[in-house]
């Protein structure tokens, strides 16, 4: 009864999940934001898709070979990924400016001089930049520890670092669900993702956190197949460890813990997952304060609680206009000195905006915001890649530079590879819907997107932001390839028998 019951809310995330994504890809072909070519993109997408489909029949009729030398394939790959991330970024080079000139500018004066003063009044205002000014902050000690002078370069080795380890990480997720063919397969979709190749040099919080999703998502899966209880109790306080860190650089990495205590209590005993919440919460808390304690330390407690910007404000910017980045929203923010008031002011503005918007406005919204954080097949690295730098060349003309040729290019072979993947992830959804079988493998990654779904409609959109969720996008696609493989397997056998 209660196997039955956790399979019917399965479908029913599916049946929610589905028809997002069929909304978000007419939005990519029809009015997007984005300005795409219906006719370019729709050929690039028919190539994207076979191009994945060719390669997963390669794998199924070959796969004694990969399953042989997958270890090889996999090191070559990643070490191929490292070289070629760090190459492109010394031509990428530019200055940090905006917030990711503050993470990474505060902590070099950090690291150099043992305190951050230029960047109190910011970190005053935007707690939520905390994790990620520590994790420079203790990167760059441990360069200038070894000599090192270049923060620039380091802070890419960082990045790149933590790419490699989503790459091995959403790799062994795929091989723990689908065998050797989803390992190789979700090599094979970072190869043929191009912005994984530029983003080294985008370390911001988005890029940091890349690792943190898949990472959850693979501690469950390990956890999930251990009958000792002192197993499951340390993969419990590792997954907690990885919250409390992706968290501390960007909230949305508690999506995806969320999904996997769902599905544990669904399909398992909520009794063995309950745990995983209160673990988690208790390290994140505390991880989180610790943090906060080191940071304060610096800026001055009474500072940092007098200017801190509300939670609230993103709400409130996220219920304006397009749904994205408002500098009216900031400068009524920070025009309001007492917090008491402007915690008031800002609560009196939501509920403003939502009475305004009603429920035709809340829909334009979610399609605006649909469109604005899902559709940009570049990842937005944009954002860093385009700040301040010495002389343009060919690569920031391709990157970076709005409506250059050669961008247009990019952003149009780019978003065709996320479209194909959405459509394998959308039929894997519709044919889960209609199968008879229990997808309890499946129901964490599409229910920690569905999160992310439902997390956008409430905070400010921006086109970068689902980016850390792009290696279950992944994974889910390999799903979707999956299930497209079977359904063949099925059709050819029909014919033979007919």
């Amino acid at each position: 009864m209660k196997l039955k019951l956790s399979n019917t809310l399965s479908k029913i995330v599916y049946a929610l999940l589905a028809p997002l994504f069929i909304w978000v890809l007419v939005k990519m072909f029809a009015n997007s934001y984005y300005a795409y070519s219906p006719l370019f993109l729709g050929a690039g997408v028919a190539a994207a898709l076979a191009l994945m489909l060719l390669f997963w029949r390669f794998i199924q009729r070959h796969e004694a070979f990969f399953k042989k030398r997958f270890r090889l394939i996999t090191a070559v790959f990643v070490l191929f990924m490292l070289a070629l991330q760090l190459a492109l970024s010394l031509p990428l080079r530019y200055a940090p400016a905006f917030d990711i000139g503050a993470l990474y500018g505060g902590a070099i004066e950090w690291a150099e001089t043992g305190s951050f003063a230029s960047y109190y009044e910011y970190f005053a205002m935007f707690h939520n930049n905390f994790g990620g000014l520590l994790l420079f902050r203790l990167w760059f000690g441990a360069a200038r520890a070894f000599g090192a002078s270049d923060y620039f370069f380091a802070a890419c080795l960082l990045n790149s670092l933590l790419c490699a380890a989503t790459v091995l990480l959403t790799a062994s997720c795929a091989g723990r669900l689908f065998g050797i063919r989803g390992r190789i397969m979700a090599l094979f979709l970072f190869f043929i993702s191009l912005p994984f190749y530029f983003i080294a040099p985008a370390f911001y919080t988005d890029a940091l956190t890349m690792v943190f999703p898949p990472l959850i998502l693979r501690l469950w899966l390990y956890a999930r197949d251990r009958k000792d209880i002192l197993q499951k109790l340390a993969c419990f306080v590792l997954m907690g460890i990885a919250l409390a860190l992706g968290y501390g650089i960007k909230a949305t990495v508690l999506i995806m813990l969320i999904a996997v205590v769902i599905e544990g209590m669904l399909y398992d005993s909520w009794k063995a997952w309950l745990p995983l919440a209160a673990i988690a919460a208790a390290l994140t808390v505390c991880i989180s304060l610790a943090v906060s304690g080191m940071v304060c330390a610096h800026i001055g407690k009474a500072e940092a609680n007098k200017k801190q910007v509300p939670l609230t404000h993103w709400i409130m910017m996220g219920l304006d206009g397009w749904g994205g980045y408002n500098g009216e929203d900031y400068k009524f923010t920070k025009s309001l000195e007492d917090p008491s008031e402007r915690a008031e002011a800002i609560e009196k503005r939501i509920a403003e905006r939502v009475k305004n918007l009603g429920a035709t406005g809340f829909f334009e919204l979610f399609d605006s915001k649909l469109d604005l954080v899902w559709n940009d097949g570049t990842y937005g690295l944009s954002d860093c890649l385009g700040c301040p730098h010495d002389s343009d060349n060919f690569l920031h003309e391709f990157l970076a530079k709005r409506d250059s040729a050669p961008r247009e290019v990019y952003k149009h072979i780019c978003t065709a590879v996320l479209a194909a993947m959405y459509l394998l992830l959308l039929f894997s959804c519709v044919s889960d819907i209609f199968s008879n079988g229990q997808s309890v493998q499946l129901l964490a990654p599409r229910l920690a997107l569905l999160g992310v779904f439902l997390f956008f409609l409430v905070w400010e959109a921006r086109w970068r932001y689902f980016s850390s969720y792009v290696p279950i996008v992944m994974l889910c696609a390999v799903t979707g390839l999956e299930s497209v493989s079977a359904e063949l397997a099925s059709l050819r056998e029909k014919c033979r028998l007919s």
